[in-house]
């Protein structure tokens, strides 16, 4: 596949692993409506600072358990301005990421600056997505092309298709009249959507018609064969022979496209019912003939007499698609019963709903105004340009998310993400957590101030919105765990320590911390593997065979952090035991 170059895209293809990891220092909690000292357990965040490295920081917790990742990142007009710094080592590239990027609509280079910003980020957004998790980007047709290109380069497994939203009546520039922005989902390949509210929500009976009018005889030849029909019964009495076992055994030997639908051919007692559109043009169906007949004995083939009486078909034949199978096996679709004579189920007033997401969304619940009017209600005064409409972030995370997933937002502006979040906890009585980063100084007083009126209630009198309820803690990013000459920091806390070394060697989360001298210095046991971290703020640290006499916990493998090793090779190889230097052999990621 393609991929995309830009100026500088050497110099920040890995530029995430260099990014220095920080720590997140709670600053104070938002529990039971009231700010206090203590963090609290609810698992929703607020975090300010860089975004790069507030992904980086949430690394340790979060690799690969985000459900769902929305992000509004900036648009790259030329209009505004926005500011990512991120260090790296080259000039050129210093000069580019440190500058303003503003109104130089002459700028060549701005679609590089843009670039060379999104890449390390999506590349640890992909590092904390689940596996069945789903990515969405709202983006304008400044940049679209552009980011097509690098997430089908960072997420080529994945299934990608944008979205066209209309977003306004307009905004004229150059001789066009722009009234759209675009969403660009990054999902699984198994991907089945939520039902939702507003697009491609509408309620209709399970059943659709078994005839594929996109497909022709010539085509798919084994999907182009008779049904025969019990004139008594109603029922399926026999499937004929498929054009392609035609062929095979010689029964017809011209060409696919001279064959005719024979009405003729039916047994006795039985009518035949060939694939045609309600036009009557030829088609296919779109089952097999050993799919129907099995779908038919599990009652997901409907017969029914057919209303066009022009048809050469007397009766209409549906199917269940694979979509309302699985809500049927999920239970999220009951079955009333089966038709008398017939195994075909009933569902007698339940409908389902549509749940494969549109690719065009012209509701006027996604305006930009109406982001930027309901915010303006929230605040009683403006505070904000053009914030997210909570209707379409709030759709997004319906069709992607469970009541209990995580959802992530390394863009939260004004914070519309953590509002359809609560909102929908409170719609279904989930449990959906959100993390929202913030880097510009609004983030305390707009993100997360909107999000505490949100959750405890805002307007006066007969424009009072009752709050959502819930809590979450807020953060500032604070120091790096590693120093200059990547001398360990240890201002920030032992614990931060543990949980980064234990997260290194295992990739999960570290949740209890010991006392290291009681135990020795074992940080904990995984996989049969015991992890020491015999480290000493004011001396060094050696292991010899006195640490070693120490050790009572019995493990098939022992890794061992310090400062020194005197113990033998042989020895070492006997007992399974991997020497890694403080803080030479402290993974980085």
């Amino acid at each position: 596949m393609p991929t995309l170059n830009w100026i500088g895209k050497e110099k920040v293809i890995n530029h995430h692993q260099d990014v220095p990891y920080k720590i997140l220092e709670p600053q104070y909690g938002f529990t039971n409506g009231i700010e206090q000292s203590e963090p609290n357990n609810s698992g929703n965040k607020i975090i300010h600072g860089d975004n790069l490295e507030a992904l980086k920081s949430l690394m340790p917790e979060y690799e690969g358990k985000i459900k769902c990742i929305y992000i509004d990142p900036p648009y790259n007009t030329g209009n505004e301005s926005w500011v990512y710094n991120d260090n790296v080592n080259n000039p050129k590239i210093k000069k580019w990421l440190g500058e303003v990027v503003g109104k130089d609509g002459e700028d060549l280079t701005r679609h590089d600056k843009w670039l060379c910003m999104m890449y390390p980020r999506l590349k640890l957004l992909k590092k904390l997505l689940a596996k069945n998790g789903s990515l969405v980007i709202s983006i304008g047709y400044q940049e679209v092309f552009n980011l097509m290109q690098i997430v089908q380069e960072l997420f080529c497994s994945k299934q990608i298709g944008c979205v066209t939203v209309q977003t306004s009546g307009g905004k004229p520039s150059g001789s066009f009249n722009y009234q759209h922005e675009y969403l660009i989902f990054i999902v699984p390949n198994d991907f089945e959507a939520n039902p939702m509210s507003f697009t491609g929500g509408k309620e209709r009976t399970p059943f659709e018609g078994l005839t594929l009018a996109t497909f022709d005889k010539t085509q798919r030849p084994n999907q182009t064969y008779p049904i025969f029909i019990n004139t008594e019964t109603n029922c399926i009495d026999s499937i004929g022979e498929s054009l392609q076992e035609r062929i095979k055994n010689g029964s017809y030997t011209g060409e696919l496209i001279d064959f005719i639908y024979n009405f003729n051919e039916a047994p006795e007692g039985t009518v035949a019912i060939w694939p045609i559109t309600s036009k009557g043009k030829d088609c296919v169906w779109r089952l097999s003939p050993n799919r129907l007949f099995s779908d038919w004995k599990k009652g997901y083939i409907k017969i029914s007499h057919n209303r066009q009486m022009t048809s050469l078909n007397k009766y209409s034949i549906q199917y269940l698609p694979e979509g309302i199978i699985k809500k049927i096996e999920k239970g999220t679709l009951n079955v009333s019963g089966k038709e008398n004579n017939s195994p075909t189920l009933t569902f007698g007033e339940n409908k389902t709903v549509g749940s494969d997401i549109p690719t065009v969304w012209l509701e006027k619940e996604f305006y930009s105004v109406k982001g930027t009017t309901l915010l303006n209600e929230i605040f009683s005064t403006k505070k904000f340009n053009y914030p997210k409409p909570l209707s379409l972030v709030s759709e997004v995370i319906r069709a992607l998310t469970s009541p209990d997933d995580i959802i992530l937002d390394s863009f939260a502006g004004s914070g519309s993400t953590a509002h359809a979040t609560l909102e929908l906890n409170k719609e279904d009585d989930g449990n959906r957590k959100f993390i929202l980063i913030e880097m510009e100084d609004y983030s305390n007083n707009v993100t997360a101030e909107r999000v505490k009126r949100v959750i405890n209630g805002y307007g006066e009198d007969d424009k009072k919105i009752e709050g959502t309820g819930g809590d979450f803690n807020y953060y500032e990013l604070g120091e790096p765990l590693f120093l200059e000459e990547d001398i360990l920091n240890e201002s920030v806390g032992i614990e931060n320590i543990l949980k980064y070394i234990w997260y290194s060697e295992t990739r999960t989360q570290f949740t209890t911390v010991p006392d290291l001298a009681e135990a020795n210095y074992r940080i904990g046991s995984k996989d049969q593997t015991d992890y020491y971290f015999y480290y000493l703020i004011d001396g060094q640290t050696t292991v010899d065979y006195d640490f070693m006499a120490k050790i009572k916990h019995k493990a098939s493998q022992y890794i061992i952090y310090a400062d020194n090793c005197l113990l033998e090779k042989d020895f070492m190889l006997k007992h399974h035991i991997i020497f890694k230097k403080i803080p030479r052999d402290i993974t980085r990621f």
